[in-house]
């Protein structure tokens, strides 16, 4: 049986948020090991270190919607503030983050983190990732004016608010930790970083395996933004992460993302152009092969056929002649 997520915003719907809440902070205790061949900034700590970033990011978020029902801030208000928000919750997130684990950060790590790949990534898609969650945990279902989810009005699933929940703090620690190794870092410097801080896991315990490390995220970074995330927002998909007993996995779900496609940019249009050169030439190709396919069929069951007849003349007059 489906059950659906409060209407408006009261008693009921704080309950529910309250439950809700709790419910990630036990997921916070499953196995945390990424199980895709997708690469997370994450991935090179230990899960006690992702549990803690976890945690943090849960905390500013409820921080976030308290103040932001504080406040008073309307619907419309979120929709024009919301990239403003996400940058500033993964920026509380960072602070407290090194505040907790007595890590320091360089300022310039975090001034050049606008120039990032993964920012870009994660702000092209600030709408899906923040603004319709908060609009559910602090107006309920009937704040949804958006289309960006296919329900019936006023028939959001609980499951669905939950799984767009796990999917912010997953990406909120991948962009947060993302930070702190900094790309501009050396391997030498990354591994003095990651070693005295001690929250490294213990299969990268050597150079070479971050420098393996750096390269993947790095590479898996710019195909997702430039070849996958404009492909994954045409077919108007969004690729969400979860927490799960078995570790963090990936899934698609629908989502309107008619608007993202006017911000794409460079090669993400490219791809677009592509995309779209292929859904129209492909099924030509295809016809015309298929076509000519049938024609040799024929012409080579003519030719067997019309070779196979004259062999059997030629042995009948051969018999005869005998």
């Amino acid at each position: 049986m489906i059950t659906y997520w409060p209407k408006q915003p009261g008693t009921y719907l704080n309950k529910h948020v309250s439950s809700l809440f709790k419910k990630i902070y036990i997921k916070l205790n499953y196995n945390l090991y990424n199980k895709t061949s997708q690469v997370l900034s994450i991935d090179i700590v230990s899960s006690h270190v992702k549990q803690e970033l976890f945690k943090v990011i849960l905390l500013e978020l409820e921080i976030l919607i308290l103040d932001i029902t504080e406040l008073d801030i309307t619907n419309e208000d979120l929709e024009i503030l919301n990239q403003r928000i996400l940058i500033d919750l993964i920026n509380k997130s960072l602070l407290n983050f090194q505040q907790i684990l007595t890590i320091e950060i360089p300022s310039s790590s975090i001034d050049e983190l606008s120039n990032s790949i993964m920012y870009k990534r994660i702000i092209l898609e600030h709408k899906v990732l923040l603004h319709n969650l908060l609009i559910y945990l602090i107006f309920g279902a009937s704040g949804d004016k958006t289309t960006t989810y296919i329900f019936p009005y006023n028939k959001i699933p609980i499951q669905h608010v939950e799984i767009l929940l796990d999917n912010l703090v997953i990406q909120v620690a991948n962009i947060v930790f993302y930070c702190c190794i900094d790309e501009d870092k050396s391997i030498i410097e990354l591994f003095q970083f990651l070693k005295t801080s001690k929250i490294c896991r213990n299969t990268y315990i050597s150079a070479r395996s971050i420098a393996t490390f750096k390269n993947n995220l790095l590479w898996n970074n710019y195909v997702w933004y430039y070849l996958h995330q404009p492909r994954v927002i045409y077919n108007n998909r969004y690729q969400v992460w979860i927490f799960s007993t078995k570790g963090l996995h990936c899934q698609y779900i629908y989502a309107c993302r008619e608007k993202e496609l006017q911000v794409l940019v460079g090669v993400q249009v490219l791809v677009i152009v592509l995309l779209e050169l292929q859904d129209f030439v492909l099924p030509k190709i295809q016809s015309i092969f298929f076509w000519v396919g049938r024609v040799w069929i024929y012409l080579v069951r003519y030719a067997i056929t019309n070779i196979l007849k004259v062999i059997l003349k030629s042995i009948a007059v051969v018999m005869r002649t005998k």
